[in-house]
């Protein structure tokens, strides 16, 4: 009799093997599926649910600000997906810091709980399994599978855990994504101010436009902007948005009182993680308006050497905190908001703030790789030196400026592994490259400006057509996109990359000349060689810098 047991046992663990192979096997063919992120991952936690007999699956990703967003949910609510919990809240969020799986199995009489979010999403659980996603000795998730009839024990545990490291060698290209799309966000929102200066001159609409993307931009709950009143020695709302705004109107805040009136005395940016332990904060407007502020930024608008007013942006939504990027693109929001206080038809300084503005994100990216610092603006510089020596209106010139600036855009979305590796790249490895004019584009299409889009998305075509990503030639290429291709391919040639110290410019040019109509226009080649011979100097400064 002992022998049969012992032989069930085994045979038992056999089964369970076998099965686990078969999940595996599962969730690789879910993974590579390309039918998109979201539906990547409600494929595996459908496999994963069905494997322990659960009804529901949700995947939740460990954000910068430490609360956990909902990335993929099978068999329950997926309205929640983008939806956060709080740092440390409820059963998931108590995994997350405790790096400990949880076995709950009646989650209304547990503590740990999250009762109110389940409330205001309307999904009581029966009982819950939730395990912390690892990559190596960093979380970066949580795996919850719900529902199973009578409830979860530790075999389940075991069989979950099993699985988890296929699990967690995806969450990775999922983590990226969000990461990359709150990078997109942030550069569309900042075209997009860049947009409504150059359209409005209603200074109002104008300020309530800029704080609606700020609002957007930051996940934040809301925004508005204070104006200085000298004769009456307060401040005033000018802007905001949010639930409350309308009760904001008759609101003022005297002077030295509030985070704002810190800001608009001492003329310096504050971050106030938790106002309740700050005595600085002013209760009062949230006793009117009945909003509860629990953080803040808080960033002074200047008209030249004077503070004319506050900008804040009030609680991060989720319960997060605002990060040091953050407060940079506030900054940088902030001063075009300062330029269309003092004149909303300053063009010139709103596009070269608009400039810096699109660099700061440029600059994130190159930062990840030292030998491409300084291209960007390289290969700017050089498409605008080629512009010159045509006629194009200030119209074109400022478009071509856009499409240099933005050109690499796309590469965004490219892991580091790729972008960074020193030896050759395999065929996959240069398929992965090769999208990066198509990805840029598309996170450029809500410019609506085609001279800029083209040029991302043709860059790299080649003038006989045997270029990517459609194959155009000769005059089908627009032509943006054939100037950056020259400035583009002098700056690689002339710079070191980690395989090879950068040409010598003689060789550079010698190499421009042989593929001049294959590679390249053959009147923007000799454009820019003219410009060679009359800036010699003024070149060879820039490829060194």
């Amino acid at each position: 009799m002992q022998k049969n047991l012992e032989w069930e046992k085994g045979n038992m663990f056999s089964k369970r093997s076998v099965e686990t192979d078969v999940l595996i096997k599962k969730l690789l063919k879910c993974a590579v599926s390309g039918t998109g992120i979201h539906e990547e991952f409600k494929c595996m936690l459908k496999q994963i649910a069905a494997f322990v007999r659960a009804s529901v699956g949700s995947l939740l990703l460990l954000m910068d600000d430490g609360s956990l967003q909902f990335v993929a949910v099978y068999g329950g609510k997926e309205g929640i997906i983008g939806e956060r919990l709080p740092p440390g809240s409820g059963i998931a969020g108590v995994v997350a810091e405790s790096l400990r799986p949880i076995i709950s199995n009646n989650p209304s009489e547990d503590e740990r709980w999250a009762k109110e979010f389940a409330v205001s999403i309307g999904y009581i659980p029966e009982n819950i399994l939730a395990v912390p996603v690892m990559t190596g000795n960093k979380i970066v998730g949580v795996l919850e599978v719900l529902n199973k009839h009578g409830g979860f024990k530790k075999e389940d545990l075991k069989l979950i855990s099993s699985v988890i490291p296929i699990l967690s060698s995806v969450v990775e290209k999922v983590r990226l994504y969000y990461v990359n799309q709150k990078e997109i966000e942030r550069l569309r929102a900042l075209i997009d101010i860049s947009l409504k200066l150059g359209g409005m001159l209603d200074l109002q609409t104008l300020l309530e436009g800029i704080m609606e993307t700020a609002k957007e931009a930051l996940d934040a709950e809301a925004s508005s902007i204070f104006m200085i009143d000298k004769e009456r020695n307060d401040l005033y709302f000018v802007a905001a948005t949010g639930e409350k705004k309308e009760s904001l109107k008759e609101i003022r805040v005297p002077w030295g009182k509030g985070i704002v009136g810190w800001v608009a005395e001492h003329g310096r940016t504050l971050y106030v993680p938790d106002v309740s332990k700050d005595e600085r904060f002013y209760s009062k407007v949230d006793e009117k308006t009945k909003f509860i502020t629990k953080s803040i930024i808080a960033v002074p608008l200047w008209k030249k050497s004077e503070i004319i007013g506050v900008a804040e942006v009030l609680n991060k939504k989720g319960g997060g905190t605002f990060t040091v990027e953050d407060i940079t693109v506030f900054e940088a929001i902030a001063k075009h908001a300062s330029i269309a206080i003092e004149n909303a038809s300053l063009y010139k300084e709103l596009e070269d703030l608009f400039r810096n503005a699109i660099m700061l994100v440029v600059n994130a990216i190159e930062a990840k790789d030292p030998y491409t610092k300084g291209h960007t603006a390289r290969v700017t510089k050089y498409s605008m030196l080629i512009a010159r020596t045509f006629k194009m209106s200030a119209e074109q010139r400022r478009a071509l400026e856009l499409a240099a600036l933005l050109h690499d855009v796309g590469k965004i979305g490219i892991p580091d592994s790729v972008l960074l590796k020193p030896g050759k790249l395999t065929e996959e490895e240069y398929a992965l490259i090769k999208e990066h004019p198509s990805r840029g584009a598309k996170i450029m299409e809500p410019l609506k400006i085609p001279e800029v889009i083209e040029g991302i998305l043709h860059h790299h075509e080649k003038y006989d057509g045997s270029g990517y990503p459609d194959g155009i030639k000769n005059g089908d290429i627009p032509f943006n996109a054939r100037i950056i291709a020259v400035a583009d391919a002098f700056d690689a040639m002339t710079t070191d990359r980690p395989y090879r110290k950068g040409l010598p410019l003689e060789e550079a040019i010698r190499r421009l000349k042989k593929d001049s109509g294959t590679h390249f226009d053959p009147e923007i080649v000799q454009a820019f060689l003219d410009v060679l011979e009359v800036r010699r100097e003024e070149i060879i400064k820039t490829i060194s810098s």
